[in-house]
């Protein structure tokens, strides 16, 4: 009964009910730092992330409202310290940012905008939390009008064969309606401009990283069940071949090639729908999905009325950071080289400043943006979840397990590390650290330099 109502108080008042949910083992944190259950193996390293599809944790820390100037400064000589590593060799950027105040804790470079790799994410998520309540769903459709059936993307690149098994068999049902048995099958994927991104470079779809963004696809258009296998280059049409076999199994004959064209407004109908956008960005930070990012800023851009390509966009999350940034109070000159040229982070040219990021994940943590809180509780626990489930587990990192929350990136020769964490005085802070300069064969060490430094927000001054 008392984890039960723990993890109720816990969800609904994340900083005023930490305590008890950590002492009842509701939840991990400082008492309770190893997970019950074994996680499950993570994947194989790539270039853009390692990862693992566990379940997230709940978020927690209370928020003081004055920081102590010792201890800030204190803060700084640690953080600062790692720069001294042989991996880091002075290239080391950092800020951190209080919840409660906005305060500037310790920053080192933070205003010079660096690669961001899949710490881009994070915005990503900002803004599509920014521009959707959460509770949407994607739909795909189906009509018949005619003897013709126009498969419909409406953006899910989830759908899964039994969806799409459902969708036939509804399909048909609507086809026999008609006295039609002989059907034709039409394409409409107007919805979604999509694509491939040339920002990514060589972290494309050839490399595994990321299939090209569709108005459908059948599970995100992955061709096994490696998050960095082979991809679809055409995920679209994939599903609608998959559809057409499975009009057929459900006993239409499917005539003639399928071709292209919009659904008409006035067929019958059928339609099955993804899981709500927020479950997308959870399961998007919590195994850093490449294909799922691009998508959610694709939403973004269809919600504020932009072309739904790549580099539409790539703008349009850019548009929506600028404005959250200038709510913030960022004077404009301090953004004048941000760049954002996808919604991954695969792009080596993407350029955020550590100091934005650790101010847009303080004000996610600060209880006034209620739209961006599930950003708290979506992101991996050091030591426990996600893309940190192998990490922090050197004798000096440990004591952060639990503590620590953050969206992992690497990529070529940055390693970086943002997110959320409760300091031994019950604060909470965002923030930002980056890694960068290193030869690509020190990348494990780098990881490594980024942990040691995040451990200094969980260390007793």
């Amino acid at each position: 009964m008392w984890k039960a109502t723990a993890i109720v108080l816990c969800a609904a008042v994340p900083a005023g009910f930490y305590v008890l949910g950590d002492l009842t083992d509701a939840f991990p944190g400082v008492l309770t730092i190893e997970p019950e259950e074994t996680e499950p193996a993570a994947g194989p390293p790539a270039q853009a992330e390692s990862w693992d599809r566990a379940p997230g944790e709940v978020p927690t820390g209370a928020v003081a409202t004055s920081p102590d100037l010792a201890e800030q400064t204190d803060l700084q000589a640690r953080m600062d310290g790692h720069a001294d590593l042989p991996v880091v060799a002075d290239g080391l950027a950092f800020s951190v940012v209080d919840a409660g105040t906005n305060e500037v804790l310790a920053e080192r470079d933070a205003g010079t905008a660096r690669t961001p790799a899949s710490t881009l994410k994070l915005l990503t998520a900002a803004a599509v939390l920014r521009q959707y309540e959460g509770d949407e769903v994607l739909a795909t459709r189906a009509s018949v009008e005619d003897g013709v059936v126009t498969l419909q993307g409406g953006g899910d690149m989830t759908l899964s064969e039994e969806d799409l098994r459902e969708l036939a068999a509804d399909t048909a049902a609507l086809a026999r309606e008609q006295d039609t048995e002989e059907v034709s099958l039409v394409l409409d994927t107007s919805a979604f401009g999509g694509g491939e991104n040339p920002a990514w470079g060589n972290n494309g779809t050839a490399g595994g990283w990321v299939a090209p963004t569709a108005a459908l696809a059948v599970e995100e258009g992955w061709l096994d069940e490696d998050q960095y296998g082979p991809k679809s280059s055409d995920p679209a049409g994939d599903a609608a071949e998959l559809f057409a076999e499975l009009l057929a199994e459900e006993g239409l004959e499917v005539s003639g090639e399928i071709t292209s064209g919009e659904a008409p407004d006035s067929a019958a109908v059928a339609e099955v729908v993804s899981a709500p956008l927020a479950e997308l960005v959870r399961h998007t930070l919590l195994i850093s999905d490449n294909t799922t990012a691009e998508l959610l800023a694709h939403l973004v851009a269809l919600s504020r009325g932009e072309e739904t390509t790549p580099r539409g966009a790539a703008a349009a999350v850019e548009a929506e950071v600028r404005e959250l940034a200038a709510e913030l109070g960022f004077p404009e000159e301090a953004l004048e080289d941000l760049e954002i040229l996808d919604g991954s982070g695969l792009s080596p040219d993407n350029r955020v400043p550590p100091a934005l990021l650790a101010a847009v994940l303080a004000q996610v943590s600060s209880g006034e943006a209620p739209r961006l809180e599930q950003i708290l509780f979506d992101v991996p626990i050091a030591g426990l979840s996600g893309t940190l489930v192998d990490r922090f587990d050197t004798d000096d990192t440990a004591p952060a397990r639990g503590l620590v929350r953050g969206k992992t990136g690497y990529l070529g020769g940055a390693a970086t590390l943002a997110g959320v964490a409760v300091m031994p005085d019950g604060r909470t802070v965002g923030y930002s650290i980056v890694v960068h300069g290193f030869d690509g064969a020190d990348a494990d060490d780098a990881r490594a330099a980024v942990d040691a430094v995040a451990s200094e927000l969980a260390e007793d001054s």
